[in-house]
């Protein structure tokens, strides 16, 4: 897995990746349009623009190990990095774009 996530080393002991930080909306909002994909959206223009200037493969994300919520992050295209029994909260990744 890290020679995937890092593209080159299998033996790397770290792998350089963008962290995105809680991610949610405000249902409380009536017709609320944002969703998840434009929220990633705009973190990804983010991402592209650091990208250009230091490089970088991965994009990690955690979220609570609630189905609907992981369903949601696969289908904009995460995997499950780490699922800690242990743990509250899974990891996930993705490719920079």
């Amino acid at each position: 897995m890290r020679k995937k996530l890092d593209g080159i080393c299998k033996n790397s002991d770290r792998v350089n990746a963008y962290l995105i930080g809680q991610l949610g909306k405000n249902d409380s909002i009536n017709d609320n349009l944002i969703n998840l994909e434009l929220i990633l959206e705009e973190a990804y223009t983010l991402i592209d623009k650091a990208n250009q200037l230091v490089g970088g493969r991965v994009i990690i994300l955690e979220c609570e190990k609630v189905a609907k919520l992981v369903s949601l992050y696969q289908s904009a295209g995460f995997n499950i990095l780490i699922d800690n029994p242990a743990e509250r909260l899974i990891t996930m990744y993705t490719f920079v774009r």
